[in-house]
């Protein structure tokens, strides 16, 4: 949901390029608000009261047929049935006395930090290798308990990194397209400024070429008066669903360091990457941890930070559980516990999750058949916007694939926004690319890891939209044959 609520608010704020927002609205009205609660309840306009309709009224085979299929929302439903089961098995959430109080690590339980440093040290990411065992990423410094923050979601712990690192109206360079909840997470609290910098993994840049985008940017900043504090590289990244190569990681890096930035890795989609038919062999993924950067770019450990949550690459968007790591600034982890008194994890949520990461064969299992269902479904997109000339990039992580419908839509701004209240109207929402700050109007994020039949039935109503022939409901609904999770573990320890 915070993908779709977070859209309006970019547009009410327009990135905060400009003076700040909070100081500039005053007090008013007859409750009496402050500067920044009236900016706040301004934010929730008749556009926000649409956004919430479309949740309300939700397609499910079952119970609302009639409702709205959303393919405008990166969440993963192709192992909801699998997981339900494995979640909902008698015994599975096996609370302890401790787990009804406050946590023993403030913000969440010394059992879920521990849980979590085994999935980074040990799990695999990226791509599975065409050959050959799935091996754990080789990480520079093991991440330890005293590494790691969990706060609500990776939405409450990226509004904390910029009021940690960030002072107020400083600015963060954020390639564009981007995810836009990233315009709403950095400014509604933090009121930070984000810096677009025009470029994206899709494009085909040398290093350099890359470096020199952002290097503009930045002085474009400075020449404007902002101040930048911070580099944000969302890898995988998102709307995209790309992933980086290793060289563009260092040589921004490089670029983090000498300017003396932070650099944030969002590796939120780091577990969800696949080879695809259009693409089978992308960049291979490499998290900031497995690479010695302070050795490679001179960049100091204190500056460098990742996010990443249980939402997507567990498929349990949620249960609202973002995590912080930082080997090499304690006073960032400070600040960030400080802040996670206010944002503090649920104990039967970190449980749950807790218990999937320590059932290491079927976190495994759970982690390779997503990967494998992902791919299944991408391809399942493409074979249908093939079939109707409909041009896609090429996605090789993630839960969704962008495609250019700029000949339905007019190829302008108006005519998106257009076509998008029509998509709305035959009962399918896709995400239009204003919202991602695509340069190019009739760009939309088509989200392709929905449950079969609502691909399906959505995809028909994309059809019916845009007047094409009546297609992919005459298709075989996509199906992964047989494959079923190992016996899962009894219920976790007391």
């Amino acid at each position: 949901m915070g993908v779709l609520l977070s859209a309006c608010l970019t547009r009410e704020k327009d990135a905060r390029k400009g003076p700040s927002s909070a100081e500039s609205v005053q007090a008013s009205g007859p409750h009496n608000l402050s500067p920044r609660g009236a900016r706040n309840a301004a934010s929730f306009g008749p556009e926000m009261q649409a956004i919430l309709k479309v949740f309300q009224d939700q397609y499910d085979a079952d119970s609302n047929p009639d409702g709205i299929v959303v393919l405008g929302v990166a969440d993963n439903s192709l192992l909801r049935t699998e997981l339900l089961e494995y979640f909902n098995k008698p015994g599975r959430l096996h609370l302890s006395a401790p787990e009804m109080t406050y946590a023993n690590r403030v913000f969440a339980s010394a059992r879920l930090l521990d849980a979590l440093a085994g999935l980074y040290n040990e799990v695999p990411d990226g791509l599975e290798p065409h050959e050959g065992p799935h091996e754990a990423p080789r990480l520079i410094h093991a991440v330890k308990e005293k590494h790691t923050v969990v706060g609500s979601g990776a939405t409450g712990i990226l509004d904390a990194v910029a009021w940690v690192l960030c002072a107020k109206q400083e600015g963060i360079l954020l390639s564009t397209p981007a995810y836009n909840a990233f315009f709403n997470d950095f400014t509604v609290r933090a009121d930070a400024t984000i810096v677009e910098v025009p470029t994206s993994p899709a494009e085909t840049l040398t290093a350099a070429q890359l470096v020199e985008k952002y290097e503009t940017a930045l002085q474009q900043a400075r020449r404007a008066g902002t101040t930048v504090r911070m580099l944000l590289l969302c890898n995988p990244h998102n709307p995209t669903g790309c992933i980086y190569p290793r060289e563009h990681i260092v040589a921004l890096a490089r670029f983090a360091a000498k300017h003396d930035l932070h650099l944030v890795s969002d590796e939120i989609y780091a577990r969800s990457c696949f080879r695809t038919r259009a693409v089978p062999d992308p960049p291979q993924f490499h998290s900031v941890l497995s690479m010695d950067l302070q050795k490679e770019a001179g960049l100091p450990l204190s500056k460098l930070h990742v996010v990443t949550s249980a939402s997507k690459d567990f498929s349990i968007n949620g249960f609202r559980l973002g995590v912080f790591i930082s080997q090499g600034n304690p006073e960032a982890i400070a600040a960030m516990t400080a802040l996670g008194l206010m944002a503090q994890a649920s104990s039967p949520a970190g449980n749950l999750w807790f218990t999937l990461l320590e059932d290491r064969e079927y976190c495994l299992w759970f982690l390779a058949e997503q990967r494998r269902r992902l791919a299944a479904a991408f391809n399942y997109v493409a074979a249908w916007a093939a079939h109707h000339g409909i041009p896609l990039a090429p996605a090789n992580a993630g839960h969704f694939l962008l495609i250019d419908l700029s000949r339905f839509s007019g190829k302008t701004a108006k005519g998106e926004a257009e076509l998008t209240s029509r998509f709305i109207e035959k009962k399918v929402f896709v995400a239009p690319g204003a919202q991602y700050h695509h340069p190019k109007p009739g760009f939309y994020r088509l989200t392709f890891s929905v449950e079969p039949k609502a691909l399906q039935v959505g995809l028909s109503r994309v059809e019916e939209t845009l007047a094409l022939e009546s297609w992919i409901a005459k298709q075989p609904r996509l199906s992964f044959g047989d494959s079923h999770p190992p016996p899962a573990l009894a219920a976790p320890d007391a």
